[in-house]
């Protein structure tokens, strides 16, 4: 049982996998008896975060040498979704983003879409990939018009969210966007600045036109012709200025990218029947909540787990490993030195490392002062391999 601090009092915190384990199967069962298929994907993942550090898949056998305490450290599941492997995995995907940036300005843009597109991409998720498409080409074409001879060409790395503040479906394009560009010549030029009237309306345009290629249908036809006349000046794109940027941009794009849609802090309370959850509204600093249904919650959370193998985090232009500009891209000097990169990447190799690092203490550390040994490891409480037996005298 885990508690929080709110208000100065102590209360229950309330976990997702709790949620999940009490109500999961009911739910895929009544989803199933109303006609409504569970994408296997989701049903894989959620079994995932269930069965989290459960012992059934397996455990470390740790040993005191000193006092001969026993400690066990159960496996963890590896799954995105999870609350607690999510936070591994996008930590180790801001890093390695990071690592990749040039040491000079970048651009955090956002690429949105009108409320009435978004039905579209959550019945056929294969569309999802035409935001990435559409954004790309939009950057794309808004430095090559600069200099048609050179021909500049950006990097940049696009991510995708599918969910606003309050969980709603909502997918939109994060993009981290380097303001220099090399040219046909080889040439470097600095960017700072962007006509956003025509960034927006060629994004509306590009999306439009993939989006009317796949989906050729009148009633369609007919939505193009009223977002067109409802979104004279393009469908809106936020990109602050350069200053604005800072590593945080890359945490916040990473985090939503690749954990759960709601931290379990956020989780204010749970009755068994429904949830409680806070979030902050877009242009104001109080947070508000929102009671739903166990159902309708969990309904939230699943709708945004992506499809197996689908890549919510894509690079562009000089980033993108098979440019053809790449090689001039791994000349520049990068955003983190070699030397902190090595640094950051032995602390995060591990799990002692990362928990000594992030939390301040060391957790093979024993009462007794002593570091625990491994002695044993356990896959679905079968013994796989015995420390003592290849290390005995």
């Amino acid at each position: 049982m885990k508690w929080q601090t709110i208000d100065n009092q102590i209360v229950r915190k309330h976990t997702i996998k709790e949620i999940l384990s009490a109500h999961w199967h009911k739910f895929v069962w009544e989803m199933e008896a109303k006609g409504k298929a569970i994408r296997k994907v989701i049903k894989e993942e959620v079994s995932k975060i269930i069965n989290c550090q459960s012992l059934d898949n397996g455990f470390g056998l740790y040993e005191c040498p000193t006092c001969r305490q026993i400690k066990i450290v159960p496996f963890t599941c590896k799954s995105r979704f999870c609350n607690t492997c999510g936070a591994k995995y996008s930590k180790d995907r801001a890093l390695a983003m990071s690592a990749k940036l040039l040491s000079c300005p970048h651009r955090h843009v956002v690429f949105t879409i009108p409320e009435e597109l978004r039905p579209y991409f959550a019945r056929d998720r294969t569309l999802l990939n035409l935001l990435f498409a559409a954004a790309a080409d939009t950057i794309t074409y808004c430095f090559a018009r600069r200099n048609k001879a050179e021909a500049y060409t950006p990097g940049f790395i696009s991510a995708l969210h599918t969910f606003g503040r309050d969980l709603k479906w909502n997918p939109h394009i994060h993009m981290i966007l380097c303001t220099e560009a090399v040219g046909n010549s080889g040439r470097w030029k600095s960017f700072g600045h962007i006509n956003y009237e025509g960034l927006r309306r060629s994004w509306q345009f590009c999306l439009l036109k993939m989006m009317a290629e796949k989906i050729n249908t009148p009633a369609f036809k007919q939505l193009v012709d009223k977002l067109y006349a409802a979104h004279t000046n393009g469908f809106y794109v936020n990109a602050p200025p350069v200053k604005n940027f800072n590593a945080g941009a890359i945490n916040y794009i990473v985090r939503y990218a690749g954990r759960p849609v709601l931290a379990q802090s956020r989780i204010a309370a749970y009755d068994g029947e429904s949830v409680t959850f806070t979030y902050t509204p877009h242009g104001s600093d109080e947070p508000v909540s929102e009671t739903v249904p166990v159902f309708e919650f969990i309904k939230k959370l699943i709708i945004h787990i992506p499809d197996r193998g689908f890549k919510m985090i894509r690079h562009y232009g000089f980033y993108a490993c098979s440019h053809a500009k790449h090689a001039l891209y791994k000349l520049r000097e990068k955003r983190i030195c070699p030397s902190t990169l090595e640094n950051m990447r032995n602390i995060y190799k591990s799990w002692r490392k990362r928990i000594g690092h992030f939390f301040r203490h060391d957790p093979l550390k024993c009462a007794c002062g002593s570091i625990f040994i491994l002695v044993e490891i356990y896959s679905s409480q079968r013994k796989i391999w015995n420390y003592l037996r290849w290390n005995a005298p």
